[in-house]
């Protein structure tokens, strides 16, 4: 049987040049390092692809650019990319990839109308008008879009895979899914969604929180996917 692509994709969050480290151990606390050390950590676990977020940009306190640096893995940049003068500049770091914001839909079209295929689109799966939102932005030339469920008592099951189904079913484009992974039967329930085009998960608090590891993640997903499609920059 041909496995099919799946990134298994940790995310890391960079404030003031400073990104938190994933622990060393069971039963250890996460570090802080810079942003190098982070990727570099993720990459010795295996992460070919590491998703970014600038929170000083989305606080709109600064941005953490000139750390975005090319180095063992694909750096995917998110985090208050919303206008013109930021997508410029995300696309002139070191990143594979940037997620820009979907809240200017009409700005967000603008933006993905150049196919530049290194932009992704941030959606929102509990926006009231995310679905039609995916259809205009495909329509558009989006190439590819990070869903993200951001209520922070819900994970991708029941209710919340249903919405994601939804999208899915409104776009031919591929689809990373983001937030409600803690634990491992989460991983689970996303990757029922695959055939129907998840091809990448970016889980973030649960490697932090020590519910598992980088190392159980692929485990838990390697007999029935191929994460090594996207393998590290030459």
């Amino acid at each position: 049987m041909m496995k099919q692509p799946l990134a298994l994709v940790p995310a890391v969050t960079v404030s003031n040049g400073h990104a938190q480290l994933p622990p060393a151990g069971y039963g250890e606390s996460p570090g802080t390092g810079t942003l190098a050390q982070a990727v570099a950590a993720w990459v010795r676990q295996g992460a070919a692809w590491v998703h970014v977020v600038d929170q000083d940009a989305v606080d709109g306190s600064g941005d953490n650019r000139r750390h975005i640096v090319r180095s063992g893995a694909h750096l995917q940049l998110a985090g208050g990319i919303s206008d013109d003068a930021s997508l410029h500049a995300a696309l002139h770091t070191g990143a594979s990839r940037v997620v820009i914001e979907s809240s200017d839909l009409e700005w967000a079209a603008r933006a993905v109308a150049s196919r530049d295929e290194r932009i992704a689109v941030a959606i929102d799966v509990r926006q009231p008008d995310a679905a039609d939102a995916v259809g205009h932005l495909q329509h558009a030339g989006a190439s590819r879009f990070v869903v993200t469920d951001t209520a922070p008592q819900h994970h991708w099951r029941h209710e919340d895979r249903h919405l994601l189904a939804e999208l899915l079913e409104r776009t031919s484009r591929p689809v990373m899914a983001r937030g409600g992974i803690a634990h491992l039967s989460d991983l689970h329930g996303l990757h029922e969604l695959v055939p129907h085009g998840i091809d990448g998960i970016i889980v973030d608090h649960a490697l932090y929180d020590g519910d598992f590891t980088y190392a159980e993640a692929v485990t838990a997903s390697a007999d029935r996917f191929d994460l090594f499609y996207w393998g590290p920059p030459e």
